[in-house]
């Protein structure tokens, strides 16, 4: 009886260790499966693409000198337009003149935020609170996403809504008093700075002080005659560093800049019949901007063009640049971005598989516009036609044994 209790417990164990061996293999080839035929799905999304071009080329504008030395507090922002006369710096012949001018502009600043907050008679209680609702979220957003630029206005816009409040609420009588001290203090602060030497402008134009310059001096005239292989050659050289001896900065007075490059063949082929182009900086000025195709010159014994682009957008960013490298849009294609690696062909139709729920399934696309990333189609796709790809659709871009109608 005893010897039969041990065969009866040692059969429990073998049978127990081939019902966990058979668990554990059953695990490793599920782990297996999952690892090894994972699948990575993207989103397909609306985008725009272009066919582009990035050349190295010189920007130039007409430019007016403007006279002024010594330790300067600039005015007016970099990029500003100002009219002849206006007074765009003033000259500091002690340290604490510049701390004079920061206070006088908080001063400015506040009278103003106050003089607005007392204007709420009338209006609705709620749309008060409203306002100083909105006016907060949008100065947090501006921190959370560090847009440090207008940050200031966010909370001028904050504090007018919140001080509006608390005069229509009652919780103050208004602002008189104290915007009759600091008034004060202003005609103060201000009268000490009145007697400073300045700075004006002598001409209408967009204002650049001298640390915002290009670093290199421009010759307009030699740009203008020069052809492709002459253009290549300034271009190789480089040019001459900017002379800002006895310079408070300068006034482009147009209202456009040009920009002088150098292209191949083949490139300026792509040129042809191109009226209107984008032209960014990357880095610089990041947002293209329009721009025409002023000229366009082929040298058949060098094999390159000479390319000129005429853009009528002026803001700071521009006024500072020299010789860039510019990514120029020729054309602009708007639809639906898909990863290239998604792309399938199938029966000779082109495609992607996009999972529906367990389900892959195989629909055609039609391609508008690709790189060496990515693939633009239509955003106006339907199942049944050559395009059936669907804005938000769950595009497979990796995965193994991709099959239609086939269980993920």
């Amino acid at each position: 009886m005893p010897q039969n209790k041990n065969t009866a417990r040692r059969m429990l164990q073998i049978a127990g260790v081939a019902l966990l061996a058979i668990v554990t293999l059953y695990l490793a080839v599920q782990f297996y499966v999952i690892f090894n035929q994972s699948y990575k799905t993207e989103t397909a999304i609306r985008y725009t693409m272009s066919d582009s071009v990035s050349l190295q080329g010189v920007v130039y504008f007409d430019t007016v000198k403007v006279q002024g030395s010594g330790d300067l507090g600039y005015l007016v922002s970099d990029g500003e337009r100002v009219t002849n006369g206006t007074v765009v710096a003033e000259c500091y012949t002690e340290s604490s003149q510049g701390l004079l001018r920061e206070r006088l502009d908080r001063l400015h600043r506040t009278i103003n935020l106050l003089t607005k907050s007392q204007n709420s008679t009338g209006s609705d209680l709620s749309v008060l609170t409203n306002q100083t609702r909105q006016a907060l979220y949008n100065l947090l957003d501006k921190l959370d996403t560090a847009q440090y630029s207008g940050i200031t206005d966010a909370e001028d816009e904050f504090l007018q809504a919140q001080n509006r409040l608390q005069v229509s609420t009652g919780q103050v009588s208004g602002f008189d008093s104290t915007i009759a001290a600091l008034q004060q203090e202003y005609d103060e602060v201000k009268a000490k700075l009145d007697t400073l030497q300045t700075v004006k402008a002598t001409t209408n134009g967009y204002f650049t002080g001298t640390d915002a310059m290009p670093t290199v001096a421009v010759d307009g005239a030699a740009l203008a005659d020069a052809d492709a292989a002459a253009l290549q050659q300034i271009l190789t050289n480089g040019l001459p560093a900017a002379d800002t001896t006895d310079c408070a900065g300068q006034i482009a007075t147009g209202f456009g800049w040009l920009f002088y490059t150098v292209c191949d063949a083949e490139t300026a082929a792509r040129f042809q019949d191109v009226g209107t182009v984008g032209i960014s900086i990357p880095g610089k000025q990041n947002t293209p901007l329009s721009a025409t195709v002023k000229e366009l010159t082929p040298d058949k014994e060098t094999g390159l063009a000479k390319l000129v682009l005429e853009c009528q957008t002026v803001n700071a960013d521009i006024l500072s640049l020299g010789i860039e490298t510019a990514r120029i849009d020729l054309k602009t294609y708007e639809g639906i971005r898909l990863d290239k690696a998604a792309l399938h062909i199938v029966e000779g139709n082109r495609g992607v598989y996009v999972k529906y729920g367990n389900l892959q399934r195989f629909l055609k696309i039609t391609i508008l516009y690709e790189d060496e990333n990515y693939i633009l189609i239509p955003a106006d796709g339907q199942l049944g036609t050559d395009n059936e790809v669907r804005l938000y659709d769950e595009i497979i871009v990796q995965g193994k044994n991709l099959q239609d109608g086939k269980l993920i």
